[in-house]
């Protein structure tokens, strides 16, 4: 197997670390030049519940970075059986997707890994749907440094097609889960990616926030009934929404956000991370884009509002 993982962020670099002895090539593709050197010296170091591993010796695994002003013609130095897209929805632009397609031939396929909605239709308007897969995971991961991230949780990555006519069945990717299963990932092929995103899309949009505003670990939400009563709030509405838009969402949906809280207990959330690194963070795709579709129903959202406009402050 041959993968190019874009994006070197905490998942990115959590995956490439679990993956490299099990493959034949794995390029990663930094943000900029500083990490993509400071990984080709060091390595990827995997901090794990025992003590941290680092694979800076590992031949199948090289580094790289992407470069915005670049043209990307020209015949592939590597071909690729899958490219997994690994950076925050927000840095989706027509110039990286059109890098992107730049380094796929007609037997690669993208794997999508993104919170939030919206970035699948430039994805599908550039690449077509057959090459597409969709992937949501509820893995736990805190970059430390350029070089480093640790494992602070683990969960279960889904992957398949965005909608089931589009014609990828289970059977076509079953290797790519089973290499996913081998490096300690628990990974499923799914027919109901829709569902699933919305289910990640309502989780992040409930945890995500939270954490940001009051500054703490995901656990932590689950130890004041405040911060519960806040949680509840926001999954409530965001039922409103779904139901709205005829989007028929697990029965156990509430029970998968406490539990993933409590799995992913000693994380800092994305949202969290941004803020404290004084970054943009994703709330216009997560909370913002519950939203803007609320808007176009006349529904009210008041606490993903609230909860909107203080991120929104806080940035």
């Amino acid at each position: 197997m041959r993968i190019m993982i874009v994006g070197a962020g905490s998942l990115g670099l959590l995956y490439a670390a679990k993956l490299a002895a099990l493959c034949e090539h794995i390029t990663v593709i930094a943000r900029t030049r500083e990490q993509a050197e400071e990984l080709t010296a060091r390595g990827i170091a995997l901090i794990g519940a025992d003590k941290e591993k680092r694979n800076g010796n590992n031949a199948s695994i090289t580094f790289n970075y992407y470069i915005e002003e670049a043209e990307f013609t020209g015949s592939l130095k590597q071909s690729y059986d899958y490219l997994f897209l690994m950076v925050k929805q927000p840095s989706i632009t027509e110039k990286l997707v059109a890098y992107v397609k730049a380094q796929m031939n007609e037997s690669t396929y993208l794997v999508s890994f993104q919170n939030g909605i919206g970035h699948e239709e430039m994805l599908k308007s550039a690449i077509s749907p057959n090459r597409l897969l969709m992937a949501i995971t509820t893995e736990g991961a805190r970059r430390e440094g350029l070089t480093a991230v640790a494992h602070t949780g683990a969960g279960t990555t889904f992957l398949g097609p965005l909608n089931q006519e589009e014609g990828l069945g289970q059977l076509s990717h079953i290797l790519l889960v089973e290499l996913l299963q081998k490096a300690g990932f628990q990974a499923e092929m799914s027919n109901n990616m829709d569902v699933r995103i919305w289910s990640k899309l309502i989780i992040n949009a409930v945890i995500n926030p939270l954490t940001a505003i009051m500054r703490v670990q995901n656990g932590e939400l689950l130890h004041s009934t405040w911060s519960l009563s806040l949680m509840e709030s926001l999954y409530r509405e965001a039922l409103v929404l779904a139901e709205a838009r005829a989007v028929r969402l697990p029965d156990t949906l509430w029970n998968t956000i406490l539990d993933v809280c409590a799995a992913t207990a000693k994380n800092h959330s994305s949202m969290l991370q941004d803020i404290l690194h004084a970054r943009t963070t994703e709330i216009d795709r997560i909370n913002g884009s519950l939203l803007e579709m609320a808007k176009s129903l006349n529904l009210k959202l008041p606490t993903h509002q609230t909860v909107y406009q203080i991120v929104k402050a806080l940035e």
